[in-house]
Formats: structure tokens, sequence, C-alpha cells
């Protein structure tokens, strides 16, 4: 088995729209489900008193986080209506896409950190 790629972005969600984004997130988790096989695991976590929502992607490999970033590009964009980014962790080589949306984050004062090494791990069916 591969080394899975894994993928975390934080956003700050304008507090106006919570209803909206929780809507889209329900929109845009039934889209991941349905369309991308590669996708082990897609999780979102909100720390309410911050107005901050943390996306948790476990992609096969990186070529699967590129796909996905394809192919979601037009909800992100409606995201970006509703929230901003805060913070970018990426554990494993990116891919040409993932790096080129990187590099985009970072130029606009998003935190990104990259941690393309890894050391021995494990995944474990639940």
């Amino acid at each position: 088995m591969t080394t899975p790629f894994i993928f975390v972005t934080t956003h700050e969600v304008d507090p106006r729209r919570q209803d909206d984004f929780r809507a889209l997130t329900a929109e845009y988790t039934e889209f991941v489900r349905a369309n991308e096989p590669t996708m082990l695991a897609h999780h979102t976590y909100l720390d309410p008193e911050r107005n901050e929502v943390s996306l948790v992607q476990i992609h096969k490999d990186a070529a699967s986080a590129d796909r996905h970033l394809q192919l979601v590009e037009p909800m992100l964009a409606r995201a970006g209506e509703l929230s901003r980014p805060v913070r970018v962790e990426v554990y494993g080589e990116p891919g040409p896409v993932v790096a080129k949306a990187l590099r985009a984050n970072a130029d606009r004062g998003v935190v990104v950190t990259v941690s393309p090494a890894t050391l021995p791990g494990f995944t474990r069916a639940a």
C-alpha cells in the first residue's frame, strides 16, 4: 500500500454566512463522496468560537488530490464568497495542481506548510 496524501485546509467563515457555508459543505461533501473514489476520507471540523472550519482529506495519492481540486473548482469559488483560507497543511509530495494552489494561497498570505517526506507509518481499515 502506498502512503496516503493528506490535505488539511482551515478557513475563517463569515459569521453572517454560516448557514450558507453549512449548506455548501453538505453539497460539497456529497459531491466528493459520489465522484471521487480515490479520496479515502473527508471530514469537516468546526470551531464555532473562532468561526473556523477545517477540512481534512485523505487521498490515495497526490494524483487524487490534483483531480479533486480540478473537480471541485466551481465549489471552491463559491466557498471563497463565504470564507477565507487561513492555513493549509500538506503531508506528502504535492502534485502539480496542488503545488500551484499552494503557491497561490501563500502569495495571498495564507500560512502553507508542506511535509513531503514520510517516515514509517500504517493505515488500518476501521
